[in-house]
């Protein structure tokens, strides 16, 4: 329920979006078109759902490269999703750029092109579109539906729709070069544009080279390294993966083999981590070097004049690297005869660095095709219909260099079957000191992983749309429409990677039959307090081959008062299906951070650790645990219900203000989540006997009680709800030479809650920031000004990320993070009528990044703050 404040506040802070402003000045003169959020083709743009529109204007004036960019700086973005300074946090899409509206999750954001949807990309059995397959030059604009939208556009839409709409009329050529760097002179990057298009006799066509390359900056070059709260000063801890290696003797003590180059070979001596531990920032990057290459030919053909053949193909090439910390292997217990074991007693060998093979590329190669054939025609009605056909295919290989075989590793320590020979079949490996490994060993254990996979997807779809009858108040219009989709995705493993237990192989596939009919009746028009009253009506019957059938539908109403305000509200439903990786997925190990509550714990949480006999002295070893995640074949789909209510005002107190503001709130019923292993641990130690499941998730080392090996699998929770508000401001003014344009968003989130199963503890994000789930800060705003004078145009950008307590408690340095604010500036010459010139300096004041507990890297949280710092960038752009 609203409360009687935010009742007031929606009805005093009526606004129009400056898009719908704009737009609607000119809808007399244009024909019928396609918004996002409606296949009902009209002339009046303004809907009752909350769209917001970037034009290709705004995207070269921001010179931003990327999709990614574009969309993750919006107020409405939130939390994780894959962009170029969070490489390792994609999950088997690694490199690939997502956007994660409202912070529910990449896969609650449906991403369409020129309103049809995208394969997922990435290198296997992924779960959504690579957004920088969509060169941004090519962007005519980009439309962001911000409330739940299933019953138009199918599964997924839950959280909002982006849709990218690209150039289809461009005429003439256009040439773009951009170079750019951060003020410490690494993180180079460099793009090319070639934009090709013309009209021919019967249609018209357009061609996109694009490519773009980006350098690297290493986490070491921005943070010295990893850092923890110690007595309220931050100092400096290691990863417990040792260079040398380290081991737990018989007598139960832990020991460090030697790290000195020119010391004993055989000597060892007491761990600690503040001595011998391993700083992992070294072999990190905090951006990520990446080559794409991407291709588009859009073509539009008049067969006569009610009937058109249209075609788009968008061929996109990616190659990104990284440098990944030198591989270590599993535990293994070495007998105290062992010829090269320094310590006359049986230990388990744990943790070992091995720092003599270089640090290893960490490379992904993609290469993805998206291409639509649609025939388009009017009937002697004036009903237009199209049938059409989407084809998607997304292959990858990833791997990385000199990875260590578990099993071979064995053979090494295993003196039955190895021998310090010369030439032995089998060597023996000295694990026991830094830089004792031979060559010959090297050779032995160390292998070329990799891994393949793809995806891809095949849609048909027939679609009518028109007016039905003329009623008192204006056409009662319609849009009916037939789909079927089929969808695949697969991931084959390294062969050695799956036999040791590493890597499971996916394969899944599913289809679904669709059909939806949508309506839009005029109620009242010009009649007093009522210019017009509409309503939207749609619904859509889904039959999934994995999950049977569903229906979902949606109610809109748009009340205009006057010429000035304009009232709108979506009651709708939505529900989204398990991806094929959370449904077929297999297990895959990978090194997430988790922070154990039984270090320094208190309380409750102490008393169940003990009991479970983690000593109090407990320490935790490093900040990442082994994790399996994967899929889950019992998992079902997810439901939600969404609402929105907005209100619209043009000001004439100026030449052009408008103001909106727009209550959303998403409940989702069986909501697909994997809980995060902090998460985890922490329940279980809260009420071992009312999260029996997640005690049963994790096993600790008997001896060192670490936990060595945690499972993260995706399961229907009871529910999670999200509501907040959306405010803009706009203003546009035109004196003589000048041109004044200032938009103002904000985001005001009220409600973030999750609650993991009926009965569990209701978790509440509002206000913080997580470990693995960013930032949910309740307010998030972006100020943009602009200014023409005459040949030049000015730019001024300032992003505010409210600020936030850490989930996880902690110290007084990193328990709160304060708010950020960043500045950016561009300029943009007109030489001459077909030279433009531009520049511009990206997070002027070189803001850094603020210390959190609970980080996930680069001491920070990746998915919100800028871990980069200041950079720059000029741009040339020629059109002849």
């Amino acid at each position: 329920m609203l409360s009687n404040k935010t009742l007031i506040a929606l009805a005093c802070s009526t606004a129009l979006s400056p898009f719908l402003a704009t737009q609607a000045q000119i809808t007399k003169n244009i024909e019928h078109i396609e918004v996002t959020g409606s296949h009902i083709k009209r002339v009046d743009l303004e809907s009752a759902s909350p769209v917001t529109i970037i034009n290709a204007a705004d995207i070269a004036l921001s010179g931003i490269s990327s999709v990614e960019e574009l969309l993750q700086e919006m107020t409405a973005s939130a939390g994780p999703a894959g962009n170029a300074t969070n490489a390792y946090w994609t999950s088997n899409g690694y490199a690939t750029a997502q956007i994660n509206l409202r912070g529910m999750g990449i896969k609650r954001t449906l991403v369409l092109l020129n309103g049809r949807r995208l394969v997922a990309g990435g290198t296997g059995a992924n779960d959504s579109p690579d957004l920088n397959m969509i060169p941004v030059a090519l962007i005519k604009q980009v439309e962001v539906l911000k409330d739940g939208a299933s019953a138009i556009y199918g599964a997924d839409a839950v959280a909002g729709v982006v849709n990218i709409i690209t150039k289809q009329d461009f005429s003439g050529a256009e040439l773009t070069a951009k170079a750019g760097s951060t003020d410490q002179g690494d993180g180079k990057n460099q793009e090319f544009n070639l934009i090709l298009g013309g009209d021919f006799d019967r249609g018209n066509a357009v061609i996109n080279f694009n490519y773009v390359k980006t350098g690297s900056v290493l986490q070491s070059a921005r943070n010295p390294c990893p850092l923890t709260e110690n007595n309220g000063k931050l100092e400096c801890f290691y990863s417990g993966r040792t260079a040398g290696g380290r081991a737990l003797l018989a007598d139960g003590s832990e020991v460090q083999f030697n790290q000195d180059f020119n010391g004993d070979g055989n000597a060892y001596e007491t761990y600690n981590n503040s001595k011998h531990g391993y700083n992992w920032f070294e072999s990190l990057n905090s951006y990520s070097p990446m080559q794409r290459f991407n291709f588009a030919s859009l073509v539009n053909f008049n067969i006569n004049d009610n009937l058109q053949l249209s075609s788009e193909l968008i061929y996109a090439k990616r190659k990104s690297e990284q440098i990944v910390t030198p591989r270590s292997f599993k535990n293994f217990e070495v007998a105290k005869d062992f010829i090269y074991n320094p310590t006359d007693q049986d230990l388990t060998l744990k943790s070992r660095r091995n720092t003599e093979v270089a640090d290893p590329e960490f490379y992904q190669e993609t290469d993805t095709i998206q291409a639509n054939f649609a025939l388009n025609g009017s009937l002697t009605n004036d009903w237009q219909w199209q049938l059409s056909y989407n084809f998607g295919r997304n292959t990858g290989v990833d791997g990385w260099s000199y990875d260590m075989n578990d099993e071979k590793v064995a053979h090494t320590l295993d003196a039955s079957i190895c021998s310090v020979d010369i030439n032995a079949a089998i060597p023996c490996g000295d694990y026991f000191g830094i830089n004792e490994l031979s060559p010959e060993v090297i050779d032995y254990i160390t292998y070329q992983r990799e891994g393949s996979g793809g995806n891809e997807m095949r849609a048909w779809s027939g679609q009518l749309t028109g007016d039905l009858i003329e009623l008192n108040a204006g056409s009662l219009a319609f849009a009916f429409g037939l789909e079927s989709r089929s969808e695949k995705g697969w991931r084959n493993p390294d062969s050695i990677a799956q036999l040791n237990g590493e890597e499971d192989a996916i394969a899944g596939k599913f289809n679904v039959k669709e059909a939806y009919l949508e309506l839009s009746v005029p109620l009242l028009a010009d009649v007093d307090y009522a210019k017009s009253l509409s309503t939207d009506i749609a619904i859509r019957y889904s039959d999934y081959s994995t999950f049977g059938s569903n229906n979902t539908y949606k109610l809109g109403l748009t009340w205009r008062i006057n010429d000035a305000v304009m009232l709108r509200g979506v009651k709708s439903t939505a529900f989204r299906t398990p991806t094929i990786s959370e449904l077929f997925g297999g297990t895959n190990s990978e090194n997430l951070i988790t922070i154990d509550p039984c270090e320094n714990a208190t309380g409750t949480i102490l008393t169940n650790c003990t009991n479970a006999g983690v000593p109090i002295s407990f320490e935790q070893d490093g900040s990442t645990i082994k994790t399996g995640v994967g899929g889950n074949p019992e998992v079902g789909p997810e439901t939600a219900n969404t609402f929105t209510l907005g209100a619209v005002i043009q000001l004439p107190i100026a030449d052009d203000l408008s103001l909106t503001v727009d209550y959303f709130d998403i409940k989702i019923d069986d909501a697909i989540n994997s809980v995060a292993g902090s998460n985890m641990l922490r329940l279980c130690y809260s009420d071992p006997i009312a999260y029996a499941g997640y005690c049963q998730s994790f096993s600790r080392d008997t001896i060192t009680h670490q936990v060595t090996a945690l499972e993260k699998r995706p399961m229907n929770a009871a529910n999670e709800h999200v509501n907040g508000i959306d405010f803009n401001i706009a203003y546009k003014s035109e004196i003589n030479n000048y041109q004044l344009n200032i938009n103002w968003d904000t985001t005001h989130l009220l409600k973030h809650e999750n609650t993991a199963f009926a009965g569990a503890e209701t978790e509440v994000l509002l206000g913080k920031i997580t470990a693995d789930r960013g930032s949910f800060t309740k307010w998030k705003s972006n100020l943009n000004a602009k200014i023409h004078i005459n040949a030049l145009q000015l730019g001024y950008s300032l992003r505010f990320i409210g600020k936030a307590d850490d989930e996880n408690g902690g110290g007084p340095i990193g328990q709160t993070v304060p708010s950020i604010s960043y500045h950016d500036i561009q300029a943009n010459y007109h030489a001459t009528e077909t030279l433009n010139l531009s520049m511009g300096i990206d997070n002027l004041f070189n803001k850094q990044a603020p210390y959190l507990t609970s980080w996930n890297d680069a001491n920070t949280d990746v998915f919100t703050y800028d871990t980069v710092g200041r950079r720059g960038y000029i741009k040339m752009n020629y059109r002849f």
